[in-house]
């Protein structure tokens, strides 16, 4: 039985009444009747006995209606059923001014979510105006709602629709503050929405409206009246006359002395914006006497007691454009200026003290308020830009500014700055660069930014000034090198716009490379990359002093080419970038033959591992020269092509490192060859020559084990061509020994067979195999086998990994020794991290002392954590062979067995029955006897 006592069933009984009965027309209570009709159980929720006795919503239906209309899940039947039954009581609830008011909020909120209902929801509430004060202001009121509410530009149309012009006046010439509030709201929101709506006032009675408007009594009405005639303004810019900001303009400046804070405010900006619209109308006056009018009226709105109006009045002064260089002069001196002939004042006034522009900008930036600062700021640099003496004299304030406590009003200053540069109007001084260049090291990101825009197009006057900031940049640089792409840019600028001044730069960077024995270090320097990206500026941008500049500088610019690229991104192509350090520097390889490489794999970090693979290409430009006996140009021209690596590698990933230390190695070994080539050229028999052909030998074959044992995943044909070079390793030997050993023959033989098992026998390996077989004499043969050797460059191993050791030595340096007892074993504690390294490898840790034989350790790959890639552990490690004096050092590495080596070494000691390589950097570890600590 609860259920129908409950409020929204009796309210879905009352919507569903049949249309022949009329809710309002029932003699008695309709809900009554209807409840009768559902039974005997459903009672009346609320029932008036009056002499006419009519249906009233109490505050549960009314709540119930309003869950029915916003509920998503209401059926569209319910939802009209509800409306209409709301509209038709509408008429008899205007008596209750409580349960009207209540009715049209829900009605209000209903409008918006049902649109279909919108339009005569609003025709029956606009019905109700009448001369009922409250009934009108309520009415007001949900039209109002309805209008905010709806979507788009549909609540101006259903507005535009009902409203007219003696509506509006009527309504407006009330003496209730109710309903003049509610009108005149209307009325701001309408105009902001004419261009859409379309107009139901004319131009003349809208603005006679809001003038009215401006003079009651009530300041909130008079604030609004103002911005509505601002909006009008707005909207209506281009199709007023110019009358119209004129009558405007002079009730606004009536205004500016009102006594609420509001009106100040909105009366300044009504100021600001009719002056604005004035400068640009033709109307026959003149401009300038105007323009200073309203600027000065502004002016004495900047000492207001309101930090508002302040505001309000700073940014009104930036929209007064035209304004005489004389009143501009004045809001910087808080003295009356006076003219250069007679002393009397630039600016006239009157006897009755007409307002002044002296020192208005002066006041706004000495304000208490930060946002008074910034708002003076703003305006000042607006109007620095017009006026070359204003900006002359407003340059000593905007940099005073850069001491702001505030972020935003030194970023607000900069931004000033920034257009001043831009339009040629900063005329920057010595005195001032100090301060300025300050700011690159400020806390702010933000403000370090935005001196660096400005440095950008800075035009400095002397080289010393130049190189300041440029050595300021670099400093920045090494502070920040977050910021590198940044910095770069703004250096790049700075070179381009000062053409002579990045010359002298570039000839000094080029003497001080020439000077240093290994110049190409520095770069790894940010200052020696920031001053090469400075000294490229000019030719890459004009191609102007391209002749003038050293070319090592294009050279050791390529490798650069990453970091460059992405400074100046939107400013050159990287393909013209690349092309144009190639084809200037003294590089071999130029950008027509990079190029195709390129052009088929794009750039970017691809353009790393092409210049790889055109060096590695030309590498067999060098073995041409060996086989022809011209070693000497061959060595120079590896030596060129090491360099050239050591150049690139400097900014490379470290992903490209590992293929670059694998061709640095190479190309060792490529020297080593070329060396011995010469010498068997000019050999002679003296045991000087033949040692000295031992040694390149000896370290030729230590070179090749490096290279194989310290990367892996090298493809068949790198190592097939290792191999090689290892068996033309062997052909030296049997020239130089004349008559090879058992050893020697069956190491050979053993590569050989090697080289078969990979089907990898190429004319030089079947020529060795044929003379072996023969038995013919090698030495004989030796200028035969060279011949057919091919060197023409290895191919570019993308997979290549470096194996490769670390060794940490914990509690140890030279101030602080490891302690010891002379004649007994010393342990050491290390930490051992190594790469790449297969559970197949045979590692060992070489512990050696001067004089001594050294001592190994075996590693045991199970007993390290982690896999391939890295295995790490910590370990103590006995020394057993500790000298008896008071200090020693050991120096210790990790080393790895050569097993694929084809013969074995005998040895006497325990340790490597086979050759090893180091796989780690040689470690120093200190001891100092007990007795002498």
């Amino acid at each position: 039985m609860s259920k129908y006592r409950d409020a929204s069933y009796q309210l879905r009984l009352l919507c569903t009444v049949p249309p022949s009965r009329s809710l309002l027309t029932c003699s008695a209570s309709p809900l009554s009747s209807l409840m009768e009709e559902e039974g005997s159980l459903v009672q009346p929720l609320t029932t008036t006995c009056n002499p006419n006795p009519l249906f009233q919503f109490d505050l549960t239906s009314l709540s119930s209606a309003q869950a029915l209309l916003l509920n998503p899940s209401t059926s569209i039947d319910t939802i009209h059923s509800t409306v209409d039954s709301l509209l038709l009581s509408l008429p008899h609830l205007s008596t209750n001014a409580t349960s009207l008011s209540l009715a049209l909020s829900v009605l209000a909120q209903s409008a918006p979510r049902h649109p279909s209902l919108s339009q005569s929801i609003v025709s029956s509430v606009r019905s109700l105006i009448n001369g009922q004060d409250r009934t009108s202001s309520a009415v007001l009121s949900a039209l109002l709602s309805i209008a905010t509410s709806c979507h788009n530009e549909d609540g101006s149309s259903i507005l535009t629709s009902i409203l007219d012009e003696d509506l509006v006046l009527s309504l407006a010439s009330s003496g209730v503050y109710k309903i003049r509030s509610r009108i005149l709201r209307l009325l701001v929101f309408v105009v902001g929405r004419w261009k859409c709506s379309g107009k139901f006032l004319t131009d003349e009675v809208m603005v006679r409206v809001f003038l009215r408007f401006t003079g009651d009594i009530y300041p909130i009405l008079r604030r609004d009246a103002i911005d509505g005639l601002c909006e009008f303004l707005t909207v209506a810019r281009d199709g007023v006359d110019f009358c119209v900001p004129e009558c405007c303009l002079e009730r606004a400046i009536g205004l500016i002395g009102d006594d609420d804070e509001f009106v100040r405010v909105a009366a300044v900006r009504m100021v600001g914006l009719c002056g604005e619209m004035l400068g640009e109308k033709e109307n026959g006056v003149d401009k300038i006497g105007q323009m200073d009018t309203i600027f000065t009226q502004i002016c004495s709105m900047a000492r207001d007691m309101s930090v508002k109006v302040r505001i309000e009045a700073f940014n009104a002064l930036g929209k007064v454009k035209l304004v005489s260089d004389a009143v501009l002069m004045q809001s910087l001196s808080k003295k009356i200026l006076g003219s250069k002939n007679g002393g009397k004042s630039i600016i006239k006034l009157d006897k009755a003290s007409k307002p002044c522009a002296a020192g208005a900008y002066i006041h706004g930036i000495e304000d208490e308020f930060y946002v008074v600062r910034k708002s003076a700021c703003r305006s000042l640099g607006i109007h620095a830009v017009m006026s070359i003496k204003f900006a002359d004299d407003s340059i000593n304030y905007l940099m005073d500014l850069m001491n702001d406590d505030s972020e935003s009003v030194r970023l607000e200053a900069l931004d000033s700055l920034f257009r001043m540069t831009a339009q040629g109007c900063l005329n920057v001084q010595e005195k001032h660069m100090h301060m300025f260049l300050g700011l690159l090291t400020d806390m702010s990101s933000l403000v370090r930014h935005g001196a660096r825009k400005i440095l950008q197009l800075m035009k400095l006057p002397k080289l010393e000034i130049f190189k300041s900031t440029v050595n300021e940049l670099i400093a920045n640089l090494e502070k920040y090198p977050e910021e590198e792409e940044g910095i770069f840019f703004s250096l790049f600028s700075l070179g381009k716009n000062h053409r002579e001044f990045s010359l002298n730069v570039a000839k000094d960077l080029a003497k001080q490379i020439k000077r240093t024995s290994k110049g190409d270090l520095t770069f790894a320097k940010p200052s020696m990359a920031a001053t090469l990206v400075v000294c490229i500026a000019s030719p890459l941008s004009e191609n102007e002093n391209v002749p003038d500049t050293p070319v090592v500088l294009f050279s050791y610019a390529v490798p650069l080419l990453g970091r460059i690229s992405r400074a100046l991104q939107g400013t050159f192509d990287q393909h013209f970038l690349l092309t144009f350090l190639l084809d200037h520097s003294n590089i071999k390889w130029k950008s027509q033959d990079l190029m195709p490489e390129i052009a088929s794999k794009g750039i970017s970090e691809d353009l790393m591992q092409s210049v790889i693979k055109f060096i590695s290409k030309s590498v067999g430009d060098a073995w041409s020269l060996i086989k022809g006996s011209n070693g000497n140009d061959a060595e120079k021209f590896l030596r060129s092509c090491m360099k050239e690596l050591e150049i690139i590698s400097l900014n490379a990933s470290q992903a490209a490192i590992t293929t670059l230390d694998f061709f640095s190695k190479y190309i060792q070994i490529l020297q080593l060859i070329s060396k011995i080539q010469c010498k068997f050229d000019s050999r002679n028999s003296t045991t000087f020559h033949i040692k000295s052909h031992h040694i390149l030998l000896e370290k030729l074959d230590s070179a090749l084990r490096k290279i194989r044992y310290s990367f892996t995943g090298w493809t068949k044909e790198v190592e097939c061509h290792i191999l090689e070079l290892s068996l033309l390793v062997d052909v030296f030997t049997f020239s130089l020994a004349r008559i090879p050993s058992n050893e020697h023959l069956k190491n050979l033989l053993s590569k050989i067979s090697h080289l078969e098992a990979i089907s990898c026998l190429s004319d030089f390996t079947k020529e060795i195999k044929r003379l072996i077989e023969e038995r013919s004499s090698v030495m004989v043969n030796l200028h035969s086998l060279l011949k057919v050797f091919e060197c023409s460059g290895l191919e570019f191993v993308r997979e290549m990994k470096p194996i490769k050791a670390e060794l940490k030595v914990v509690g140890d340096d030279s101030e602080n020794p490891l302690t010891f007892v002379p004649g007994l074993p010393a342990g050491i504690r290390l930490w051992i991290t190594l790469h790449n390294t297969s559970s197949t490898d045979r590692l060992w840790l070489h512990m050696s002392v001067r004089g001594r034989r050294p001592q190994y350790v075996f590693l045991d790959l199970s007993n390290f954590e982690g896999s391939e890639e890295v295995r790490k552990c910590s370990s103590l490690i006995p020394f057993y062979k500790t000298p008896k004096i008071a200090s020693f050092e050991i120096r210790v590495c990790i080393v790895i067995e050569c097993l694929s080596e084809h013969y074995e070494v005998l040895k006497e000691r325990d340790g490597p029955k086979y050759d090893v390589t180091e796989l780690s950097v040689e470690k120093l570890v200190y001891f100092s006897s007990v007795k002498s600590r």
